[in-house]
């Protein structure tokens, strides 16, 4: 699914517009947008699950990064999201009537999206995610993502955006909500939603000609030149690289590259051992 920039971008803003439907129609306040973009941390969450589970498996060692970092992951990740949501509810929450005043996160979710008309600005959030997702996929593959990349990323982006919109909805709250500021509180999400896209896009662009570089290339034809494997402090040698390649410990090798540094920084580094192998060969 090969999205440009320009068509992503326009989705990106399509799906962002939905809120305005809301505020018009449904007499959002500041809370609504404000809890709405809150649910949104809980579908980066999910997707980033789904980041870690869904990958490709080609050695027993793999399963270690689901079994351990998906529940670590949920409990730390979900920990954070009650935290803020009630943050949010007893700032915000005070104008909540009935049943709803007295429910706390997370029994008051889906009353909350049932009363308020949440559900299709959360479809059109979850929309844009699984289409990130997908055009993620389809350019980098399977578990692009290394462990660093995968406990990282949903903070780096969520915290100091939602900061800024509880800011922005303390002003909103001062000014007696008025329309124009909640028009711009979803203007200001949707660039921030964009800003950090670009960001990650730029950022990975950087990083790819920087992971083959000098030392590592020369590493790997040292390695090359002279196969060789250290296992629980013991070296093992083999004859060839053709050798080593068949055994057990290069392949946990490969996995465990893979695991950590993620699918985008392996497959340059993959590529490369088998041209300069093959060229070995050859000679």
């Amino acid at each position: 699914m090969n999205i440009s920039k320009p068509l992503f971008i326009t989705l990106l803003v399509a799906l962002n517009s939905v809120p305005i439907y809301g505020v018009f129609q449904w007499g959002w306040q500041s809370f609504d947008l404000i809890f709405l973009y809150w649910l949104e941390n809980l579908i980066i969450g999910a997707f980033m699950i789904m980041r870690i589970v869904i990958r490709r498996y080609s050695h027993p060692v793999e399963f270690a990064l689901p079994i351990f970092l998906a529940p670590f992951f949920t409990v730390h990740y979900g920990m954070f999201c009650l935290g803020h949501g009630t943050f949010i509810i007893v700032l915000f929450g005070k104008g909540l009537t009935g049943d709803l005043a007295g429910m706390d996160i997370p029994e008051i979710i889906i009353p909350l999206i049932e009363s308020r008309h949440l559900f299709w600005p959360a479809m059109a959030l979850f929309a844009y995610q699984l289409i990130d997702w997908i055009r993620d996929i389809s350019e980098r593959g399977f578990g692009s993502d290394g462990i660093k990349e995968l406990t990282t990323a949903p903070y780096r982006r969520i915290i100091i955006l939602h900061i800024t919109i509880i800011a922005s909805g303390f002003a909103l709250t001062t000014l007696d909500e008025p329309l124009t500021g909640l028009l711009l509180l979803i203007l200001f999400k949707t660039g921030m939603d964009i800003y950090h896209w670009d960001k990650d896009e730029k950022a990975a662009s950087k990083d790819k000609p920087a992971v083959m570089n000098e030392k590592i290339k020369q590493k790997i034809d040292a390695f090359l030149d002279d196969p060789k494997i250290t296992v629980n402090g013991k070296e093992i040698r083999y004859n060839s690289f053709e050798e080593l390649k068949a055994s057990k410990h290069y392949n946990f090798m490969l996995s465990m590259l893979r695991m950590i540094g993620g699918a985008k920084q392996f497959n340059e580094i993959e590529a490369y051992v088998e041209q300069q192998a093959k060229q070995r060969q050859l000679k």
